[in-house]
């Protein structure tokens, strides 16, 4: 495998300009608002600099041509979510897949995008794709915390054109914290403590200093940790909990005698996690009885991960309308999980957890409990060390032009990107045997089950145009990604390779009737590629995505009802161990035609009860429906034999969210009341699971903050206020429980 040194590695920022009363269309390096003062050569005025988000700070998506959402800083600090799952649950067109409860490999989609592992929505992090390997390999292993993140944006429709390369359900964008540009230091502690032993301790500081005659200098330092004991029993005793730790780095210089005003900025970080993690479940039984038991058979499960991120990016301004902006990047993310995966048996650990009373079942469920000793070869437990090593390193340029043309505003803005990334897989299975409730190592022959690697290279550029005539405002564009995929079996000595250019064009177009109304429409043609060593035989993933809505706006008040049409020439399924899939490790599957449809809603208000007390309320709904367009029969876990008119499996038809709050100057209480309805977990028959739904969830979650001081906060927050119990999903093997009710206490200091 070519690998990069770390000393030589590229690096990030994530900042870019607009001035437009329109759609934001430009990544950025900070979420908030930096001001500069710098002269022209001829000394004229001032110009000050905006650097912003994705979506910008000044139209607040008023006038934007494509469906977007904000989480701010002020909502991401009222609920204190240290899982993205949570999150987003308060943003419309999105749906989730629990798996842990506490959100540590996410399983998030869009708009009917397959929630597996995240792997089919474009995810960022200040702009650069966070996927340990975004084209060969683009499961969301890792996940940075959300505690430091400053900003979450969502966005679908044309937009999603952008960012590339999965563009069918849309693109996720977290912001991390900005470097403070004022002149004085700021700093930062969070501690938190809270039930099933959960502790956080966070800090930041900051500061920008002048250099005499050079300019001015900038840096954040930030650590970040957070562990559990977990919510989880282990049968006999033993850990559940995990701990996760992120350090982060970022020095901004602005030179002061340049020609351009421009911006340099380095980025560096490293981030592990230690989870005791486990894919096995409980049979239904066993789950009413007690959904946060553990069967003694995953008593050795452990995740280990480490992640490296170095980014270096350079903003530029050429002249009055034109900037450039580039970023380096690169990523490594090593994992080794060892766990449970099966019997020693042909028979799937699926079979025997949904049929435990049937024959030969009921035996193997007494030795995944520790019931029952292993008396045969067949009852030794298949462990597995799935060890795997990913990097993603890449470029991009993006330069903006912004200018008039025939009384109208115009916005032109094109990039480039050079991109490589690789997985090298090397999983190995040993035998253990159970004896008196204990995993005894059998000291057979370790196997090796996947030794193979896989490399992407892609290059892709998109151009994009807006035309702000005042009413009409006009989003086109087009992105075309040319990649190439290799994989290497080392197992079988198989070499395969693999090319495909793709054109991905978007129009989005909003109408604004008057002051407060206006309406949106747009479509773009939504693509996911082909993973390397795929047989010929299956296609990417292509859709083509409507979007029709109205947007209101009228001070304190804000509504949105979006349409959208999701029009799939080919949908794919992927098999991995998470979706509990037990045939051949990421081979894909097609399902040719399937329609997603549906309605996504939001609303947002603040009240004046008296003066000084406010009640905002935020609500959010989503309904939809989908139906594949063909009679087939696939070896694909999910779907099984299916018929016209079947739906995806774990996308739900309503999914309402609700915000209600009192809000003071000095303090502030909140509760956020969460519907999902039951999702199948199959779409049709004839596959394991296969009539099997999750329940309902209805879930309340409460938090409060007291201000003492200008330096002094404490905080009070409980998820998941009534404990309720469901079965978030029988996915990897067996029921599996969200996150019990946890109240969680903490203080924030601030200097």
């Amino acid at each position: 495998m070519q690998k990069f040194p770390l000393t030589q590695l590229g690096l990030f920022c994530s900042l870019f300009l607009t001035q437009m009363n329109i759609t934001a269309q430009a990544e950025d390096l900070e979420s908030t608002t930096v001001q500069e003062q710098k002269k022209s050569a001829n000394k004229q005025k001032d110009k000050q600099l905006e650097v912003i988000s994705i979506f910008g700070q000044r139209n607040q998506l008023s006038t934007a041509t494509g469906s977007a959402f904000v989480v701010g800083e002020e909502a991401l600090e009222q609920f204190e979510f240290d899982d993205i799952h949570r999150v987003l649950q308060s943003v419309p067109g999105v749906y989730i897949r629990e798996e842990d409860g506490y959100g540590l490999r996410p399983n998030i989609g869009l708009r009917g995008a397959t929630t597996e592992r995240s792997s089919k929505v474009a995810i960022m992090e200040d702009g650069i794709l966070i996927a340990p390997a975004p084209y060969a390999a683009p499961a969301a292993y890792y996940f940075p915390l959300m505690s430091r993140m400053s900003q979450v944006e969502v966005f679908k429709g044309p937009s999603a054109i952008k960012y590339g390369p999965n563009t069918v359900g849309g693109a996720i964008n977290m912001l991390s914290r900005a470097i403070n540009s004022d002149k004085k230091p700021q700093t930062e502690i969070d501690l938190a403590l809270g039930q099933d032993n959960y502790q956080k301790a966070h800090g930041y500081f900051s500061q920008t200093k002048a250099l005499a005659g050079y300019g001015d200098l900038g840096f954040l330092i930030e650590g970040l940790t957070i562990n559990s004991a977990g919510f989880k029993e282990l049968d006999g005793g033993g850990d559940t909990g995990f701990t996760k730790n992120e350090v982060i780095f970022k020095a901004n210089f602005t030179p002061s005698n340049a020609q351009y005003y421009q911006i340099w900025q380095l980025k560096a970080g490293y981030s592990d996690e230690a989870s005791d993690e486990t894919y096995l479940g409980l049979t239904d039984a066993d789950f009413i009885e007690n959904p946060e038991r553990r069967y003694s058979a995953s008593k050795n499960d452990k995740m280990d991960w480490e992640h490296y991120q170095f980014q270096l990016s350079h903003y530029i301004e050429l002249d009055a309308q034109t900037s450039l902006y580039t970023q380096a990047y690169h990523r490594e993310f090593d994992r080794d999980w060892d766990r449970l995966n099966s019997f020693n048996s042909s028979r799937s650990m699926q079979t025997i957890l949904t049929s435990p009373e049937t024959g030969i079942n009921a035996l193997f469920m007494e030795v995944l409990k520790g019931e029952r000793d292993s008396t045969t070869l067949q009852e030794n437990l298949l462990f597995t060390l799935n060890d795997r090593r990913y990097y993603s390193q890449g470029f991009e340029s993006k330069l903006l032009w912004d200018s008039e043309l025939m009384g109208a505003d115009l916005s032109l803005d094109a990039g480039l990107r050079i991109h490589r990334d690789e997985v090298e897989r090397n999983h190995r299975s040993d035998q253990y045997f159970m004896q008196a409730g204990e995993l005894i190592f059998a000291n057979e022959q370790q196997q090796t089950t996947t030794d193979n690697e896989d490399t992407a290279t892609a290059l892709a550029s998109y151009a994009n145009a807006n035309v702000d005539f005042g009413r009409f405002n006009i989003t086109g564009g087009v992105r075309i990604e040319y990649i190439e995929g290799e994989s290497h079996d080392y197992l079988t000595g198989e070499r395969l390779s693999s090319s495909a250019t793709v054109v991905m064009p978007g129009l989005g177009v909003f109408y604004q009737v008057d002051d407060n109304l206006g309406f949106l429409l747009g479509v773009n043609k939504g693509y996911v590629p082909n993973s390397p060593g795929q047989d010929d035989s299956i296609d990417p993933e292509e859709s083509w995505n409507y979007e029709l809505g109205l947007r209101y706006s009228q001070q304190d008040l804000k509504a949105e009802v979006i349409g959208f049409y999701n029009d799939y020439s080919n949908l794919k399924g992927t098999c991995t161990f998470s979706s509990g899939c037990d045939q051949t490790l990421d081979e894909e599957f097609n399902a040719g035609e399937v329609d997603v449809y549906g309605l996504e809603a939001s609303f947002s208000a603040e009240f004046e009860l008296t003066r000084g007390l406010t009640l905002p309320i935020n609500f959010a709904y989503t309904h939809t429906k989908s139906e594949f367009q063909n009679n087939f029969q696939s070896n694909f876990s999910q779907w099984g034999r299916v018929e016209s008119g079947d739906a995806l499996p774990y996308l739900p038809k309503n999914q309402i969210s609700i915000e209600m709050a009192l809000q003071h100057e000095n303090w502030r209480v909140a509760l956020l009341l969460k519907h999902i309805d039951a999702m199948q977990e199959a779409a049709g028959d004839n596959t394991e699971l296969a009539g099997l739904w999750t329940d309902e969830q209805q879930q309340v979650d409460f938090s409060s903050w007291y201000r003492f001081s200008d330096n002094f906060k404490a905080y009070l927050k409980v998820d998941n206020l009534t404990d309720e119990t469901v079965v978030v999903s029988r996915r990897p093997f067996g029921s599996r429980p969200g996150k019990p009710r946890q109240a969680t206490i903490g203080v924030k200091l601030s200097f």
